[in-house]
């Protein structure tokens, strides 16, 4: 009986410290996301044609900047997103629900997040792949000067799932007891010239306050 206790205690210990938190990959229908071609502000349209990925940070930072981005305050949670039918609207996957379970981000830790997105021609051959998307930042050498990047403002809240018991933590939306997701929408514009490049939305969510559990 004590050795089936104690296997049971620690494979309780286990799933807690491997304990993935699990987000809603989807936007609203006030968090739209557009872009600006010639002056010409629209929303981002064609199924497929745009892609996102999740970025996190420690719960204490505010802002997000291009520096940031191309250093280490904020990582790549493994989360990619894409533009579904709907013009400005994206999900996760599966695109049923956009819910989806994050790495390095256990449930119920409470984290900075942000979108980082970008036109599907900016990828080259690789996809939706972040590592492709984060070179050319660093390098300022784009695959396709036509292409769009852009970033939302800051969030932050606890995820859901896993042993804290949370249901999954929307990444867009209204305030809840679990935090402050993003409450814009956010712009993706065509790449300049290098060392031109400055992201839109920076920060524009920093100000968010935390509401904690009660």
């Amino acid at each position: 009986m004590k050795k089936l206790a104690t296997v049971l205690c620690l494979s309780a210990l286990a799933t807690a410290v491997y304990a993935q938190g699990t987000v809603n990959f989807n936007n609203t229908s006030t968090t739209l996301v557009s872009t600006n071609r010639g002056g010409t502000i629209g929303n981002a349209t064609g199924a497929g044609a745009f892609n996102y990925a999740l970025v996190t940070a420690a719960s204490t930072v505010t802002t997000i900047t291009q520096d940031d981005l191309m250093g280490t305050t904020w990582t790549f949670t493994g989360l990619y997103g894409s533009q579904i039918g709907p013009a400005g609207r994206f999900a996760g996957t599966p695109v049923s629900t956009g819910a989806a379970t994050t790495t390095g981000w256990a449930a119920g830790e409470v984290r900075s997040f942000a979108i980082v997105g970008w036109s599907a021609n900016l990828a080259g051959n690789s996809g939706n792949a972040w590592d492709t998307i984060r070179n050319q930042l660093i390098t300022g050498a784009w695959v396709n000067p036509a292409g769009f990047f852009g970033v939302s403002g800051r969030g932050f809240g606890a995820s859901g799932g896993g042993a804290s018991g949370l249901p999954s933590f929307s990444l867009f939306g209204a305030p809840t007891a679990q935090g402050t997701p993003i409450g814009t929408g956010f712009a993706l514009a065509v790449v300049p010239e290098p060392g031109t490049f400055a992201l839109l939305g920076l920060g524009a969510a920093g100000l968010f306050i935390f509401r904690r559990r009660n």
